[in-house]
């Protein structure tokens, strides 16, 4: 019998650490030029959920409640942004800001960091723009993005593109970083288990035990690429390592867009269907 790349008991603790995070809020408010809210609530709400609106002047923000994950986006065009800044500057909330310059067709989509916990971004009413806005959104809750995209379902794909490419990153690092044959899987395979359930939370579906054991299989599936990594580390360490570290991405970014569409397709079936979908989108 195959050994499994991480025992039952270290899957039940990424399964409970995973499952911890689903009581994590996460909300988002408007603020700023009353047109541009209107036009940001109506982004925001597809799904059913409406951020809620800071009505009060800028100059009274510092009032608003700070706490982690409460994230303030600020709409503003170009004559207005100085005056947002000054206001903001003293008083950025915990969970960040980011002003909303809205530049039209001069709008680049780069974000800037005028002072801490604060991003500006160049901005247009754009399917672009808006894309560009929901990825800085996600960016910028940190370890909050699973909350805030399943409180709200237009910033889903976002929060899900992070997790995805930073366990992608982070499991491309352990590749590098462990060099016995076979050590760094159980990091790994950790690491993919809380990233499909991360992606679960994020599309408010819960995940038991018995789904928790099953995953432990479905991702170490993820790994098909390992066998050629390892035997190019063995007999050429400098390439092997380089190949092995792009394996270890590619295969972790597999499974999370596999597990994008099934949890978006309402996890219709086994969990063991993530294993055919990854396979499907690496061959």
């Amino acid at each position: 019998m195959a050994r499994m790349p991480l025992s039952l008991s270290k899957a039940f603790d990424a399964w409970k650490e995973a499952g911890a995070k689903t009581a994590d809020s996460a909300g988002v408010t408007l603020a700023g030029e009353p047109d541009l809210v209107a036009m940001a609530q109506q982004r925001f709400s597809s799904g059913g959920t409406l951020p809620s609106a800071w009505v009060r002047p800028l100059s009274e923000i510092s009032a608003l409640s700070s706490v982690p994950g409460e994230l303030l986006l600020v709409f503003t065009r170009p004559e207005a942004e100085a005056d947002v800044l000054a206001s903001l500057g003293p008083a950025a909330p915990k969970g960040g800001a980011i002003v909303a310059v809205l530049e039209g067709a001069g709008a680049t989509g780069k974000a800037t960091r005028p002072f801490a916990r604060c991003t500006r971004l160049s901005f247009a009413d754009s399917e672009a723009g808006w894309s560009r806005l929901f990825a800085l959104c996600a960016e910028t809750a940190g370890d909050k993005a699973p909350a805030l995209g399943r409180r709200y379902p237009a910033l889903r794909g976002a929060a899900a593109n992070r997790v995805i490419y930073r366990t992608a990153a982070q499991n491309a690092l352990i590749g590098i970083a462990f060099f016995v044959p076979g050590s760094d899987m159980p990091a790994m395979t950790a690491n993919q288990i809380k990233m499909v359930l991360a992606i679960a939370n994020i599309y408010g579906e819960e995940i038991d035990r018995e789904r928790a054991i099953e995953l432990a299989g479905v991702v170490a599936a993820g790994f098909g690429l390992r066998a050629l990594a390892r035997s190019l580390v063995r007999y050429v360490p400098g390439v092997g390592l380089v190949v092995k570290a792009g394996s270890s991405y590619a295969a972790t970014v597999a499974l999370g867009f596999a597990a994008v569409r099934y949890f978006e397709s309402g996890a219709p079936a086994s969990t063991s269907r993530v294993m055919s979908l990854a396979g499907s989108l690496r061959r």
